[in-house]
């Protein structure tokens, strides 16, 4: 397939540019220690952090506490051959299973990257194109399910850009791993047995107004395709904006319409509706306003909605749900921060009653 020879052809300018490689690698480590202690008077979906709200089968309140958004990386400056440089980035938290007080490391981002510049090529496991902006919340996943998409996957992607004086348009495109459950049970994912790759692309601009100011605009999508005893189709059309109206306040927000976006977690986490055989369609949006009070306190609102279309739906699956939030984050030194967060999720059930809860969220942060 011709996608498959270009992948081979850049693979190999990429080795052969290695050839010529001028510098030694180096290597920086990062990260920060995370506490985080709650109290919610309903349920949430996974406890330590919220996606939406569950069946709090009477409880009348729930403590957590956890360590577990603890990060560590690895940031890697490779050889540089011309005008260009590699680097990498290894990432990882542990949210990946295990007991809560002997958690496992969970892999976020394994990449490198080749960039002049104004154009970069990036393989490996980063961010999803698509909504590429997130809002700033404690609450470990970004209003993910709640009016956020996009995610993290395998990938082979490039950005190009175009700059002049108060502007950069870019220009992004790419292959990622195509995800997707193994919905007829044969033993191979759905995805995989289709024998293509997810393909996402992205347009967008930045433009400057005088010295502190600048609005960024996006217009991406995606599609991919499965391939089972039911082949079902996954696509999105998506806006993100971003303006900054000074140094101390900015507003971030994106929309995102179109089916089978589970993988995403668009659709509230939900793909397929596996009872009727389609795919769950969806549209949703969020808005964060990002305020600095001062040069060691950052205040935080901010509203998502994801809203599944009922009639790609079988009951009991999520219909609804929307997330209001607000956060202080005080700076007590360099590298250590102290956040509070209140946050509230309503979450709608197709057949079934609301679920809500309210979550009042303490952190403590430890940079390095």
């Amino acid at each position: 397939m011709k996608i498959f020879r270009i992948i081979f052809m850049i693979s190999l300018v990429m080795f052969v540019s290695v050839l010529y490689a001028t510098e030694k690698p180096s290597t920086t480590v990062y990260g920060y220690l995370k506490f985080d202690a709650l109290y919610e008077n309903g349920n949430s979906s996974h406890g330590n952090f919220a996606i939406w709200a569950s069946d709090s089968k009477g409880n009348g309140g729930l403590f957590h506490a956890t360590a577990n958004q603890t990060r560590l990386g690895f940031k890697f400056k490779g050889v540089s051959f011309g005008d260009f440089k590699v680097t990498g980035q290894l990432e990882i938290d542990f949210y990946g299973g295990g007991a809560e007080n002997k958690a496992h490391n969970y892999m976020r981002h394994a990449f490198l990257k080749i960039s002049n510049g104004s154009l970069s090529i990036l393989a490996g496991q980063y961010w999803d194109i698509i909504n590429p902006l997130n809002p700033f919340t404690l609450n470990y996943p970004v209003l993910w399910g709640a009016g956020n998409m996009g995610y993290r996957r395998a990938q082979l992607s490039f950005r190009k850009d175009f700059k002049s004086e108060k502007s950069i348009i870019s220009v992004q495109g790419g292959v990622f791993r195509n995800i997707a459950s193994d919905y007829d049970g044969d033993g191979v994912k759905d995805g995989v047995a289709s024998g293509t790759p997810m393909v996402q692309g992205r347009l967008s601009g930045k433009f400057l107004f005088g010295e502190k100011a600048s609005l960024q605009l996006g217009l991406s999508g995606h599609y991919s395709k499965s391939k089972g005893v039911n082949r079902y189709n996954s696509n999105s059309m998506n806006v993100d904006f971003l303006l900054v109206l000074s140094p101390n306040v900015k507003i971030v927000a994106e929309y995102f319409s179109g089916k089978n976006l589970g993988v995403f977690l668009g659709g509230i986490a939900q793909s397929v509706n596996t009872v009727d055989g389609i795919e769950v369609k969806a549209k949703g949006f969020y808005v964060n306003l990002q305020f600095k009070l001062s040069k060691k306190t950052t205040f935080g609102i901010g509203y998502g909605m994801d809203n599944p279309y009922d009639d790609t739906l079988a009951v009991g699956d999520r219909a609804k749900n929307t997330s209001i939030f607000g956060n202080l984050l005080f700076k007590l030194s360099p590298s250590f921060k102290i956040g509070f967060e209140v946050s509230n999720f309503a979450t709608e059930y197709k057949g079934l009653k609301e679920q809500k809860t309210m979550r009042i969220q303490n952190s403590w942060i430890l940079s390095f």
